[in-house]
């Protein structure tokens, strides 16, 4: 049986999500990111790394997730950051629209260039779509799967980088579920986690 592990740093959006919600029964165990260097990830198949985590913790801790990636362990990486943890990404920052949705021919300014991917048939685009804050400069060989319009990697596969596979996006269904808005992120999340934790 697949066991998932996820980050946490104490916000209330995060406890919402991993802990208080219908989501919770995806996630084995919970891991404090500062608890990372006392904790053994190799016990686990698969890594959930929310979105806004602290990142002074999380740079200080990353060389177990480093480790349980090239263990074989696969992990999900949410959020955009304008330091990057992961060595391969570089963070392009986005002006955020908020409120495209209330314009009749509104644009999320998000594309979808692989729409026939197996990913969307768990997550299909429209639950992948709300504002975003950046994007990345992708790893060559990563699979792509939802761009900006300059076509910058705001949701990619990579399964080449690490002896595990990472799904990296720069959206943030954690915040906001956990926060109370944004339809969208719940949607997001019911699709999501069964796919990576039995699917990906």
């Amino acid at each position: 049986m697949t066991r998932l592990a996820a980050l946490y740093s104490g916000t209330a959006p995060q406890r919402r999500t991993l802990l208080d919600s219908e989501y919770a029964r995806y996630v084995d165990e919970v891991v404090h990111v500062r608890d990372l260097s006392m904790v053994d990830l190799s016990v686990f198949d698969r890594l959930l790394v929310p979105s806004r985590l602290h990142l002074g913790a999380l740079h200080e801790g990353r060389d177990a997730i480093f480790d349980f990636l090239d263990g074989g362990g696969d992990a999900a990486v949410f959020g955009g950051q304008p330091d990057p943890w992961l060595p391969e990404l570089s963070w392009t920052h986005r002006p955020t629209n908020f409120w495209w949705w209330l314009d009749s021919d509104g644009d999320s300014g998000l594309r979808f260039p692989r729409d026939d991917h197996p990913f969307f048939e768990a997550v299909p685009p429209r639950d992948c779509t709300w504002h975003f804050h950046g994007a990345f400069d992708a790893p060559a060989d990563a699979d792509v799967l939802v761009t900006d319009v300059d076509g910058d990697a705001v949701l990619y596969l990579d399964r080449e980088t690490w002896t595990g596979d990472l799904v990296v996006t720069t959206l943030d269904p954690t915040y906001h579920y956990g926060s109370y808005f944004m339809p969208a992120t719940d949607r997001f999340l019911a699709g999501f986690l069964p796919w990576f934790r039995d699917e990906f």
